[in-house]
């Protein structure tokens, strides 16, 4: 299933800090790709459990968040961020949810860091993956009845349908914690710990009057 848009919340100013999150990683990408080694960028600005683990290079909690592997994987978090941040901004307020993006994106990474195997332990982890699963977590609870317009591929056709967010998303967490403990390159547990981190925070950053959902 991949999300192509959703209900967008009634804003009455466009979302400058989804926009502003997107720019910098986009830019953050730009300037990696044509450093003289994008490899010790990564190295050195992603999260390293072992460092962390020692107290070492804690900024990286904050830096890993803005750098992305591949244009795919810059792409995939845009989008996601695209898709959902915007809603959880006009609930929040941009100033809140700066703050919400970034505390769920550090508190993400530690849970990697905490649940890292052995041979994790010297990899550097980046990607906005685990701020952007806080984001889909608050989303899905203040809006869980919004429609995602959303295309899936079944038996090599194309089909696009309205999906309820609460459906949309379970299937995302489901995909989540069945990957949990394959070996990969993917920190699903900074994708299982950013999620369940957003929905809890969710109830402290969120405008107390909301509406939940925005049905006719």
């Amino acid at each position: 299933m991949f999300p192509l848009y959703d209900e967008s919340a009634p804003s009455i100013s466009p979302p400058y800090i989804v926009f502003a999150l997107i720019g910098i990683n986009v830019f953050v990408f730009i300037f990696t790709i044509f450093s003289i080694s994008p490899e010790g960028t990564l190295s050195t600005f992603g999260v390293i459990p072992y460092n962390i683990l020692e107290g070492k290079r804690l900024f990286t909690l904050i830096t890993s968040l803005f750098l992305h592997a591949g244009v795919f994987h810059l792409i995939g978090n845009m989008w996601f961020l695209w898709i959902f941040g915007d809603n959880v901004e006009f609930n929040f307020g941009p100033l809140r949810f700066l703050a919400f993006y970034l505390l769920v994106g550090v508190i993400a990474s530690l849970i990697h860091v905490f649940m890292a195997s052995s041979k994790d332990m010297y990899m550097p982890m980046v990607g906005a993956s685990g701020a952007i699963s806080g984001v889909i977590g608050a989303y899905v609870v203040l809006y869980p009845y919004n429609k995602i317009k959303t295309l899936i591929f079944l038996f090599y056709r194309a089909f696009v349908y309205d999906i309820p967010a609460f459906f949309f998303v379970g299937v995302w967490f489901l995909y989540q914690l069945l990957y949990m403990g394959v070996s990969t390159s993917v920190a699903y547990m900074a994708h299982i710990g950013g999620f369940l981190t957003g929905m809890l925070f969710c109830l402290l950053f969120r405008r107390k009057v909301i509406r939940k959902d925005y049905r006719a």
